[in-house]
């Protein structure tokens, strides 16, 4: 859509900024009030226009950022520019987008778009004799004019390389924004990030999967919206302090990025006839302020599948909420207002008809402790039962021995990284004694070891990958995790 209207927008750049009163010199720096990365975050109709509800259409910048240095300009056209010139100066009120507030005697509608009587500071940018006007506003933001629309322009913090030129808006459309919790995650670049890597996760999710399945995550995702909208104080009027919208963004920063990451990668896989794919079972609490995500996986397409749900269920007792279980969130726990969570999710490592590879990885946050864990499982589908290391390996085979030297060098160039003292020999040969240390893949098999930090941070996951060909001595012939 931005090509077809480049056009039109330059011409309208040139009409807003031909009676802009007396600048300095021309050079290629910026002015520090105007160098740096800029979102626009607000589009309206010109005061001096018909008022409407702009469209995407009607704001066709609306959600995208910019970014201005020395002799050049990042971002969309027709802001995109190599060989940028700088200069300065102040507008009077009657030379404000090219004299269109003439008549605005009295600043009503000067003061509509932020702008206060007098001489307005202007930052002018010169891109191959393309004339862009910056009217600095009493907000310490930018307006600038293109025909009938005014964007606002504000230079946020903290933003990641890939935001600094480009769209930086959100999974839906900021020009429909209207409710708090939308028009702050619009004004927010890392909220518009996490929303937008949210909203293409949810897609794919909704692409891959039943809709008997999706329909889990619609309802556990409308009610953590409400959650959120409640806990954040995000369902009241927007506020006008600025520090009051600050505190609910920063409530919501840490929900909406997490949320991204519990639905990151989950998808549906098939097998022949059958099918795996996630569901999800949710439930908020207020008091304490509990929120509970519970994603587990879900067969269909075959008489198999009976066995493998029952299995599920009583393993991970989905008749029954974690959030009420005290060694997950103790009710002695005095959080206060903090969010406390408990959330279990599963990546597959193979799913081919034969077995059913798994990892179930859990994360409780109490307020005082932050606890996570992770068990796998491999699932025999045509025998209905879960597989053992003695179902895999041969009985007289010394494979211990042979991999436990392999694991350790692996274990220490990964520990060298993260400065964690090496596992001693027996804590790895316990590793390995564990089936629930192992994952099946289809060319490989991973021993997953679960070490505790230094400093009191929670566990964290190590990964040592073997590849079959390195295995195959010491496998049972028909053992169910050899690939076929």
């Amino acid at each position: 859509m931005l090509p077809r209207i480049v056009a039109a927008l330059i011409a309208a750049v040139f009409a807003g900024s031909a009676h802009a009163g007396p600048m300095m010199k021309p050079g290629p720096a910026p002015e520090s009030s105007l160098s740096g990365t800029w979102r626009v975050i607000g589009a309206q109709a010109a005061p001096w226009a018909r008022q409407r509800k702009l469209t995407k259409a009607d704001a066709p910048l609306l959600e995208y950022a910019i970014k201005l240095k020395d002799g050049t300009v990042e971002g969309p056209p027709p802001f995109s520019c190599k060989d940028a010139r700088y200069t300065e100066g102040v507008s009077t009120h009657d030379e404000l987008f090219g004299g269109k507030l003439k008549s605005d005697k009295d600043f009503t509608l000067a003061k509509r778009i932020g702008l206060s009587q007098g001489q307005i500071d202007t930052e002018r940018v010169i891109c191959n004799g393309r004339i862009f006007d910056f009217y600095f506003t009493d907000n310490a933001q930018f307006v600038l004019g293109m025909g009938d629309v005014i964007y606002t322009l504000e230079q946020p913090t903290g933003m990641e390389p890939d935001q600094y030129k480009g769209f930086s808006g959100p999974g839906f459309d900021c020009a429909k924004a209207t409710a708090t919790l939308d028009r702050l995650i619009c004004l927010d670049a890392d909220l518009s990030k996490s929303d937008r890597r949210l909203n293409a996760n949810y897609r794919a999710l909704k692409a891959s999967v039943s809709p008997e399945s999706f329909a889990t995550f619609q309802a556990a995702q409308r009610q953590w919206l409400a959650y959120m909208k409640k806990t954040c104080h995000a369902d009241v009027p927007y506020p006008d302090f600025v520090g009051d919208r600050n505190m609910i963004v920063g409530c919501l920063e840490g929900a909406y990025s997490d949320r991204a990451d519990l639905f990151e990668g989950l998808k549906g896989q098939t097998a022949g006839a059958l099918k795996l794919e996630p569901r999800i079972r949710s439930r908020v609490r207020y008091a304490p302020n509990v929120v509970e995500s519970d994603i587990y996986p879900f067969m269909s397409g075959g008489p198999q599948a009976a066995a493998f749900n029952a299995f599920i269920a009583r393993t991970m007792k989905l008749d029954r909420w974690r959030m009420d279980d005290p060694d997950v969130i103790p009710s002695d726990d005095d959080a206060g207002d903090i969010q406390l969570y408990t959330w279990r999710s599963y990546g597959v490592a193979r799913f081919d008809g034969r077995i059913v590879s798994f990892l179930v990885s859990t994360d409780d946050f109490a307020g005082s402790h932050d606890a996570r864990q992770i068990a796998g499982t491999t699932w025999d589908v045509a025998k209905a039962r879960v597989v053992t290391l003695a179902d895999v390996f041969a009985a007289k085979a010394d494979w211990k021995k042979a991999l436990l030297p392999y694991c350790r060098n692996s274990l220490h160039k990964q520990f060298e990284d993260r400065q964690v003292p090496d596992l001693d020999p027996a804590e790895i040969e316990a590793t390995l004694s564990d089936p629930g240390s192992w994952q099946w893949g289809r060319n490989k098999a991973t021993v997953v070891f679960w070490v505790d930090l230094m400093g009191g941070m929670p566990g964290g996951e190590f990964d040592v990958d073997i590849p079959y060909r390195m295995l195959k001595p010491y496998l049972k012939p028909d053992a169910p995790v050899i690939p076929s």
